[in-house]
């Protein structure tokens, strides 16, 4: 059971926009897959501490109507324990944690232990490294953005774990290095955006480049290792998703939608996942 203003909500969503509660902070953001009609329920939206206002070829903005600090921590309720997460108003609507993958932060709790070897590509700000590090594995965390990591480090001092492996490295060339070097994984999870800029102005887009990424993957993979592919973008279904880990001898054990629902059990559905097994 959620504890209010302490942990993480979702209110409603409806007309492209979803409402949340993250600790004391209630945020308005847009979201285009929520396409249901709002109820009218105009009370509830008022209650709003900040809303993103998107700016047509630019970047968008918060207005604040009660003023938010630069940093909070919002809770997150797991199967087992509590995650607790630094957040913070920042470009693009983004706020460091994409609340839809708490199923996939539970499933990791419930499967890895002591002795599991778990890669965390694309690996933000820290989240599924955090819960798996709490459930014993041995995790290599790796991004590109020192700022991010620097949030992901005092994710894990927020909740008592030091014993995370953090990389600041290109997802792509830190695994092909894995690979030469013939270092192997229990699970792997992969986070990959939609469109990247590397630092010496490499262009990124996801639809071009998962698939190498998923090739590299499946080799850094022990047998019956697990590969945790997860997508917000529009232009990749889900079939597209099981083809390109199938390509490789990944054989897919789940598929779906990752989504977050509110308490009178309205589903908002946000992103799409693949769980899927080396055989090799």
């Amino acid at each position: 059971m959620q504890t209010p203003n302490r942990s993480y909500e979702l209110l409603d969503f409806g007309s492209g926009r979803k409402l949340e509660r993250f600790g004391d902070v209630i945020l308005d953001r847009p979201e285009i897959l929520a396409e249901k009609d709002q109820k009218n329920r105009e009370t509830l939206w008022n209650q709003s501490t900040a809303i993103y206002l998107e700016k047509p070829k630019s970047v968008g903005v918060w207005k604040e109507k009660n003023r938010v600090s630069e940093f909070w921590t919002c809770k997150f309720q797991l199967n087992e324990g509590v995650l607790k997460l630094q957040l913070s108003l920042g470009k693009f609507k983004h706020l460091g944690v994409f609340p839809e993958q708490q199923r996939h932060w539970n499933y990791l709790f419930e499967k890895v232990s002591k002795g599991t070897r778990l890669l965390n590509l694309f690996g933000y700000t820290g989240a599924a490294s955090v819960v798996a590090a709490k459930a014993g594995a041995e995790v290599y965390h790796v991004d590109s953005s020192r700022s991010i990591l620097k949030v992901a480090r005092e994710n894990a001092d927020l909740n008592g774990i030091d014993n995370i492996r953090w990389i600041e490295e290109d997802a792509m060339k830190f695994a092909m290095r894995e690979g030469r070097r013939k270092n192997r994984y229990d699970f792997i999870i992969m986070d990959p955006p939609i469109f990247g800029r590397g630092k010496k102005g490499e262009i990124w887009k996801l639809e071009e480049g998962l698939e190498p990424l998923v090739k590299m993957a499946s080799q850094l993979l022990h047998k019956g290792g697990t590969l945790i592919l997860n997508t917000y973008s529009p232009k990749l279904g889900l079939d597209e998703m099981r083809q390109i880990c199938q390509k490789f001898k990944l054989q897919c054990i789940d598929s779906g939608w990752l989504s977050v629902s509110t308490g009178e059990g309205d589903t908002l559905n946000l992103s799409k996942y693949v769980l899927a097994c080396s055989s090799s």
